[in-house]
């Protein structure tokens, strides 16, 4: 056969075309198993919760269930907790009316578990060491009877441990005596006792003994053929824990011990009877001191939260004794139970596509639930994200799906921004061949994470694009059997890993595979056009082009004992490992950061500095060049102040974009982007904070370090870098580490931003008349900074330039928020808007303004009921605008014009009638309902105070004697106060919450968005100041702390 030939049958076994529908990604993680010990997403989570469950509980929300009769404990199990038995976090309550059992309820209460009592029999059955695919009646000879009515020879140990053996549910138990009167009073015949099951009824005869069990399987009914389909079945679970009896010769309760809680160290789990002193109780009649018999293996056990936590643990660590490949087998479903439901053993898996609103993909949920009479419980094993859920409660029944629902919709959601932020700074890089290595044969590789997944941004050898030519060849190899790329290469770790040598290092050998989108199918009009493209056969697709022994879509990431992403390596390229762009290695291989760091992106020798640039190794005494940069989410502002000369500082876009061609864009080479729709950003700082290192020198290294006006040495200059209010010591030692370790400035201070509007004569803002004007660089007396950005809007009590951090207040409101929401009231009233964030900032920009009257201006712009057109909503009542969007050939900017009735009916035909060249949005209250967030969050349901609501707060913290001098002193700064109507409606808003003595003057600077960079320039030539700074050799002797010590003291003005 030649080659072609061999190539068409195996392509042919595909069976269709593949989907290129992004949920046809591989099964499994998207990425790597986030660190949730140590998130902030996950902890803020986790504190979110118990709040509300605070509430809950003391009735000032609504629970849902009758709290004081139910106690309950839920937990959440990590792979990289630091104890098997001690969740990663925890909650418990004990209620009210509890009068029996525990006083206190812990992790390690006891609750009747139910059903999740044959997760426990499952393991034991997989643990046995028997045969699962003999059938049961090699063990129980007594089923293999003529007279059954179930064909027990064909039904094996595996399939009653899948809900597959067709099995009756239950064994007398589903005969409802106590009822019989009421089945009667329905309508059926009535019934003599004889008529019942001879044991097993509840309320009529005693239980059942195995005998009798065994004979009662052989006269019920199955409920399906075996392998059929699922049929939920607890004495299913009896029945082969008798095989295992009789195989092994040991009972439940000893098998429940030997190989399930001796070796975990469960001490609290255990068949039914459990520990009156340890156990959760609820009030009323419950299933607690109930002897379960041969039925305990399908719903009889009792355990602790501690207990079912080490069991999680193992599992999702893969250290239960199973091998690691025989417990991914277990963690995958045996059949389907509905349209995103399976079952396995016995495992009910759900797969919802929302679980993760912010990036929809099917996420796997391995769970099984149980109950007994006033008992609950629910375990959910979350694989992708290493992440275990565990839900008990003791009381009224209703409280446990409210509760198991709200652990998945907070913690599911928290570990995938966890895992996408870790990923981000890990995987989210650029990574180049070793300097050495000629440029003819230099490797380049760059990833970027998009909404989705890992993506790769580009690839290069020898200057030559990679990506393209892997999509020439596979349509030159296999373009006649299968579809053609897209424009999209993802990556997908594979879960397979192993230990290698790099430098003289041990490091771990992750390996990924590139999985490409494919592209659209040819249209045609033939019925079922699409359907089998809705087909996911991507996975068939993988592995199908080697160059030289080397898979051509296998790569590998290098990770370091720390878990930091070290190295790359494209085998099929002979590319050896490519270090990720700061990375640097000392003369043994090793990384030798002189501090602890918090993540990749700073593990830097000290002897470099970005983009490769080596610090003079002499330190000037006194720099006499400073550096000012106001680091904002949205740009930054970046200028050179030298001998006391202060330059204009550079106003520059924070951001990585990348338009709908995959262009990128570097800060500043943002304008020369002709096509902003669907425009993607990556935004180093997040809520303020720098968070990604990695894009944030990038950033600064084309923008500062190799432009002209800002170009300097470091080790010859000052720094002076800007900062959100009660920043996080990590992030702010991070930043310190990166400054002095990777840049190598001579001397540097972090600052507030706040604070540094108070080196402006302040006075002259409000234009009040003096004698002498204040001194540029000495602080003002007493004032207060509201600063309204991109992430959010700060009120900040300043003392002598000092911040009152007490009275510090924030609000979640900013530019980004105002910008998302102007866009979802276009796309509710328009058309979609949600991915043009670049025109709707625009937009917003353009056409926004702060009312001094929201309820007139409401009413103005109201249409009226339905059928009615009032006069003002005709006419336009002077607010009403039309935005001419851009159409990114004639016009790459949108514009404003007034609203003209007349055109807009005349528009409106032609546009009909296809005749216009222009899109035309009519803005009505969207003007002023957008920037009325600032000071009604409430409006989008945001459970915040507004700004003068926060103002209130933050005096209210502060002697009286304050309070004159900085109400008669607000002055605001941020790009939100350029607002038309922002500082009119502030201070009628203060005015109105603060006593009558008082005088409220607000004032905003000539540019609100560069005062902050010149109060930093006139605090540079202070002859003090450097008693403010720290000095490089101060830092690599004394440390972070230090650093922390000296920021937070200040200058002494008095």
């Amino acid at each position: 056969m030649n080659v072609y030939a061999r190539l068409y049958v195996l392509l042919m076994s595909l069976a269709g075309p593949t989907s290129a529908a992004l949920n046809c990604r591989p099964e499994g993680r998207v990425l790597p198993k986030p660190n949730l010990s140590d998130s902030p997403i996950v902890k803020s989570a986790g504190a979110s919760l118990a709040k509300t469950l605070n509430d809950a509980v003391r009735g000032v929300v609504k629970a849902g269930w009758p709290v004081e009769n139910v106690s309950f404990s839920l937990a959440v199990v990590s792979t990289d907790q630091k104890s098997a038995g001690v969740p990663v976090w925890e909650y418990h309550h004990r209620a009210e009316k509890n009068n029996r059992g525990t006083k206190n309820v812990t992790r390690d209460s006891q609750y009747l578990i139910g059903s999740v009592s044959k997760v426990i029999s499952d393991y034991i059955l997989l643990k046995a060491g028997v045969d699962l695919d003999r059938p049961v009646t090699d063990f129980i000879p007594e089923l293999n009877s003529s007279r059954s009515k179930t064909h027990w020879k064909h039904v094996t140990l595996r399939m009653l441990g899948s809900q597959l053996s067709g099995a009756p549910t239950n064994n007398g138990f589903s005969e409802y005596y106590y009822l019989r009167e009421r089945f009667v009073q329905s309508g059926f015949p009535p019934l003599k006792d004889s008529d019942y099951p001879s044991c097993g009824v509840i309320g009529l005869n005693k239980g059942c003994s195995v005998n009798e069990l065994l004979d009662g399987m052989t006269s019920q009914y199955p409920v399906t053929a075996p392998m059929e389909r699922p049929a939920y079945s607890n004495v299913a679970f009896a029945i082969f824990v008798l095989a295992l009896q009789e195989a092994i010769g040991k009972n439940y309760t000893d098998l429940v011990a030997d190989i399930v809680t001796k070796p975990l160290g469960m001490r609290n789990t255990l068949p039914s009877p459990g520990d009156d002193d340890q156990a959760v109780i609820p009030p009323g009649d419950s299933s607690w001191g109930v002897d379960y018999a041969y039925n305990a293996p399908g719903g009889g056990l009792v355990s602790s939260v501690a207990d079912l936590s080490r069991f999680t643990y193992a599992l999702l660590t893969r250290t239960l004794d199973p091998t690691p490949s025989q417990t991914r087998q277990w963690l995958k479903p045996a059949d389907w139970t509905g349209a995103y439901s399976a079952v396995g053993m016995p495992w009910e898996f759900f797969r919802p596509l929302n679980l993760t609103p912010a990036h929809p993909h099917p996420v796997v949920v391995a769970g099984k639930g149980g109950a007994a009479q006033l008992y609950s419980s629910q375990l959910n094993v979350v694989d992708e994200y290493g992440m275990g859920l565990i839900m008990l409660s003791a009381g009224n029944t209703g409280a446990s799906t409210v509760l198991s629902d709200a652990l998945l919709a907070i913690f599911v959601p928290a570990a995938d921004e966890a895992s996408r932020d870790q990923a981000e700074k890990q995987y989210a890089r650029t990574f180049k061949s070793d300097g050495t290595i000629p440029q003819s044969k230099a490797v380049k590789a760059a990833f970027l994470l998009d909404d989705d997944s890992l993506v790769v941004s580009e690839i290069r050898h020898g200057g030559k694009d990679i990506v393209a030519g892997i999509k020439k060849i596979w349509g030159l190899a296999v373009g006649q059997y299968a579809a053609a790329f897209g424009s999209t290469m993802r990556l997908f770790p594979t879960d397979l890993s192993q230990t290698a040598q790099m430098d003289g290092n041990n490091v771990t050998a992750e390996v990924w595979r590139m999985w490409p989108e494919f592209g659209e199918p040819i249209p045609s009009d033939m019925p079922g056009f699409n359907l089998g493209y809705e087909n996911c056969l991507q996975w068939t697709l993988g592995d199908w082009i080697h160059y030289g022994k080397e898979p051509l879509d296998r790569v590998v990431f290098y990770k370091d004992s720390r878990q930091d992403v070290v190295g790359f390596e494209m085998p099929f390229l002979r590319s050896g490992i490519l270090r990720p762009r700061y990375f640097r290695q000392t003369q043994l291989g090793a990384r030798t950061p002189s501090h602890n760091t918090t993540s990749a992106a700073t593990h830097w020798h000290p002897g470099f500095m970005a983009g490769g640039r080596k610090a003079k190794p002499t330190l000037p005494a006194r720099p006499t060049n400073t550096l000012i940069v106001d680091n904002g989410a949205y740009t930054f502002k970046a200028g050179i102040v030298a001998n006391g000369h202060v330059s204009e500082p550079r106003v520059v876009p924070n951001c990585i974009a990348r338009d709908r061609s995959r262009k990128v864009y570097l800060g500043s080479e943002i304008a020369k982007c002709r096509d902003f729709g669907e425009l993607q950003f990556r935004r180093p700082v997040e809520r303020g904070f720098i968070v990604n290192w990695e894009a944030q020198k990038e950033i600064w290294d084309q923008e500062i370090f190799d432009n002209a006006a800002t170009k300097c040495d470091p080790a010859e200059t000052r720094l002076i870098l800007s900062e959100p209010p009660n920043g996080l010591p990590a992030l702010q030692t991070n930043c310190d580490q990166v400054v002095f370790e990777e840049y190598g400035f001579a001397s540097y201070y972090r600052g507030i931003n706040s604070t540094f509007n108070a080196y402006h004569d302040v006075q002259n803002l409000f234009r009040t008349p003096k004698e002498t004007p204040t001194a540029a660089n000495v602080p003002a007396e007493v004032m207060l900074v509201v600063d309204s950005g991109y992430s959010h809007t700060t009120v900040s009590p300043l003392l002598r330039g000092q911040p009152l951090h007490s009275a510090v207040r924030r609000l979640d409101v900013g530019g980004k928020l105002l910008t998302n929401y102007l866009a979802r009231l276009l796309s509710l009233r328009h058309f979609d808007m949600r991915n043009e964030t670049c025109i709707v900032n625009e937009m917003k920009e353009a056409a926004c303004y702060v009312t001094l009257d929201f309820k007139s201006d409401l009413e103005k712009t109201w249409k009226g009921t339905r059928g009615e057109k009032r006069p003002s909503y005709v006419s336009g009542a002077g607010i009403v605008k039309d935005y001419v969007l851009p159409d990114f050939h004639t016009r790459t900017r949108g514009s404003m014009r007034d609203y003209d009735p007349t055109r807009h009916t005349r528009a409106r035909k032609l546009a009909a009638a296809g005749q216009t060249d222009e899109d035309v949005l009519t803005l009505r209250n969207e003007r002023f309902a957008v920037p009325e967030l600032i000071f009604n969050p409430l409006d989008m349901g945001m459970r915040q105070p507004g700004l003068a609501d926060l103002i209130q707060q933050s005096i209210q913290q502060l002697p009286l004697g304050l309070w004159p001098g900085l109400l008669a002193n607000i002055v605001v700064v941020g790009g939100n106060t350029l607002f038309d109507g922002f500082i009119q409606r502030l201070q009628k808003e203060v005015v109105q919450r603060v006593p009558d003595d008082c005088v409220v003057r607000v004032a905003r600077p000539a540019d609100p968005i560069t005062s902050t960079w010149f109060g930093a320039a006139n605090l540079a030539s202070h002859p003090n100041i450097e008693k403010l700074v720290v000095t490089k050799k101060e830092y690599e002797e004394l440390g972070s702390s230090l650093v922390a010590r000296k920021f937070a003291a200040g200058l002494n003005f008095t």
